[in-house]
């Protein structure tokens, strides 16, 4: 199915993360009426012609992972700086990651403090009324995976046996991932890996044992702005195929 978006800004004033966690994320007017936001998406809901639909989506990054602070982890010795410019252009921290590569790296002890504050914030609100989604889809990646675990484990009970996932039963879309760069730290663990890590996710039946959307430096280079678009469209839309009567939904 093809689908054409539209966003309806009237809902949320958003500023920096840490901010408006200790709000209602940013909902107008302040300080925040969910109550009323959920009798406005209702409203909308019930004005839709019968091929359109009213979507709530939760979109969070994921917490500080490993390869974030890759550069001041290892020292890098200026001349090696100097000469990996011109294929990198990123100083310091792109030659970090040629010299110390982290496949498919996990969340630092700081990630997981940032997503637990956000968790926290999450529980909070949604005793004030904030709509739980319905459906949860996650990137691949472990530091995603962990992210949406830990934001969203107790509306699952956080059971012993969930893994890093928390309990969370979240779909994994290959192409809900972030942009595809060189390094090894945008590759996905083995689906089979992830499997045993995060046992409470639904994966696709398409998604192959090794990952075969990112590609090394001397194959393709990073992702174009373009290819990232296609990309992700197609995932968003997979999403959307597979929520259908779900108004509202949770992407990590």
């Amino acid at each position: 199915m093809t689908y054409t978006y539209t966003h309806l800004d009237e809902f949320f004033k958003l500023s920096t993360w840490d901010r408006d966690i200790k709000g209602s994320f940013g909902l107008q007017p302040p300080p925040g009426n969910w109550e009323g936001f959920r009798k406005r998406i209702a409203e909308l809901q019930g004005q839709c012609a019968e091929d359109e639909s009213i979507k709530v989506i939760f979109a969070a990054r994921h917490g500080q992972a490993e390869h974030n602070v890759i550069k001041d982890n290892y020292r890098v010795p200026q001349d090696l700086i100097l000469s990996a410019r011109h294929l990198f252009q990123k100083g310091k921290w792109a030659t970090a990651h040629v010299l110390y590569p982290i496949l498919d790296p996990d969340l630092t002890p700081l990630g997981r403090e940032q997503a637990a504050a956000l968790g926290h914030a999450l529980r909070r609100e949604a005793g004030r009324g904030m709509p739980l989604p319905e459906r949860y889809f996650v990137s691949p990646l472990k530091r995603a995976g962990e992210t949406c675990g830990i934001e969203w484990g107790w509306v699952f009970g956080e059971p012993d046996d969930g893994g890093k996932g928390h309990g969370v039963k979240a779909t994994v879309l290959d192409n809900l991932r972030e942009h595809l760069h060189v390094h090894l730290c945008d590759k996905r663990s083995k689906r089979s890996e992830l499997e045993k890590e995060f046992p409470t996710f639904t994966y696709e039946p398409s998604m192959t044992e090794e990952d075969e959307l990112w590609e090394p430096l001397e194959v393709r280079g990073r992702e174009s702005d373009d290819d990232l678009v296609a990309r992700l469209g197609v995932g968003v839309r997979q999403a959307l195929d597979a929520s259908e009567g779900a108004t509202c939904e949770c992407f990590v």
